[in-house]
This record gives C-alpha cells, structure tokens and sequence, in this order.
C-alpha cells in the first residue's frame, strides 16, 4: 500500500467484534475506523456523513433494521457507495450465500472461524487488487461445495433471502414487509424454495437453514 491512510467503517452487533476489528487495524497501522456500527441501516447513515474507503460488515445482523440486512445491505451498499469496497466478516458457512454476496458487490469474504487478521489482510487485498479475497475456512467451504454440488446450491438471492428470514421465525407477512414484496410473491418464492430442495415440510427447511449455515 501507499502511505495514505485508509479509512473504514465496521458493522457487527457484537461491540466485541467492532472493538477487536478497531484494534486490530490500529496495530496493522496504515487504516483509520471513522465509523462503528451496530446494523447496517447505522452503516447506510455513516457512510453517507462519512465516506469511507472500505467497509467491513457482518452479514446477518440481529438489532436494527432487518429489511437492511444480508443481501439487501449488500444491495444497498453497492449503489448508494459503488466506491466503497465491501468486506464481509460473518459466521457464515453456506456457499451459496458466499457467491451470491460476491455476485452482490463484496470484494472480500472472511470467515468469524479464521485469525482476525484475516480481515486486515482482505483489507490490503481490496486496497491494492481487483480480485475476491476468501480467508481459509471461507475457501474451504466454497472448494467443498465445488466437489460436491447439491441442488439446494440453484436457490436465488431472494428465494434465500425469505428461506433465512422463515427460519428466524417471521412470518410471511412479515418478511413481505422487511423485504417489500407481496405476500403473493414471498409465499411463491417459499414454495419453489422448497420445491427445488425437495422438502415437503416447514420443519424441513427450518433444519435445512440451521444445518446450511443460513442463521
């Protein structure tokens, strides 16, 4: 890297981790955490007061707003801050979830499994390459879905999205209100979720989600 200072903002809503990311980049030396947050509708508002060179966010966060969560974060991030490069740090371990926030704009993926200098690492790598970083566990887990693809790896963005918030306990109307689609069309995309997965049952997708790394 050059000698500027690189600014970023941090979201998890666990203070620990927020806290541990803000040290661990002041030891690495050369970034400045301008901003901390808790869910991503504070990371939205941060960044619009105070840009930021890149922005490290969990990917599914418990407080706040959950309509800006996951892959509607991702979303909003991607348009509202195309220059800011997007790394997400989560628990994670559903390589479909992995690619498709890729997909959506993040140019790193670090797993909360591997050494939190992982996340100083995807950071230089952001800084200075066009390409994807992946800790090791992250790669780990897209090189063992690559050796053995299921169909449940075919689900859309938005058929994940509602399959993640079902199996939080929200109902249908309440996740057509967080995500603003109709009732209609997330009972539809539950259904062909289901469909694709070859589940006849709600418990079954339920153990599907816990089991695939989805909450």
């Amino acid at each position: 890297m050059n000698d500027r200072v690189i600014h970023v903002a941090v979201a998890d809503d666990h203070p620990l981790v927020v806290v541990a990311l803000r040290d661990c980049l002041q030891r690495a030396g050369g970034f400045e955490v301008v901003c901390e947050c808790t869910n991503g509708s504070e990371l939205i508002g941060a960044l619009d007061r105070h840009p930021a060179d890149i922005a490290i966010t969990d990917f599914c966060m418990g407080h706040g707003d959950a309509a800006l969560d996951g892959f509607n974060l991702l979303n909003r991030l991607a348009r509202r801050h195309p220059k800011t490069h997007i790394i997400v740090l989560s628990a994670q371990s559903n390589a479909a979830i992995i690619r498709r926030a890729v997909k959506l704009g993040a140019r790193a993926f670090v797993s909360k499994e591997d050494e939190l200098d992982e996340a100083v690492r995807a950071c230089v790598h952001v800084t200075v390459s066009n390409g994807t970083f992946y800790s090791p566990s992250v790669r780990a887990i897209l090189d063992t879905a690559a050796l053995a693809e299921a169909p449940m790896t075919d689900l859309t963005a938005r058929e994940l999205e509602v399959v993640r918030l079902y199996a939080q306990g929200f109902q249908l109307n309440e996740i057509a209100t967080k995500l603003g689609r109709s009732v209609s069309t997330v009972s539809s995309q539950k259904t062909v979720a289901m469909r694709k997965l070859g589940m006849q049952t709600n418990t079954s997708l339920i153990r599907y989600a816990y089991e695939n790394g989805l909450i």
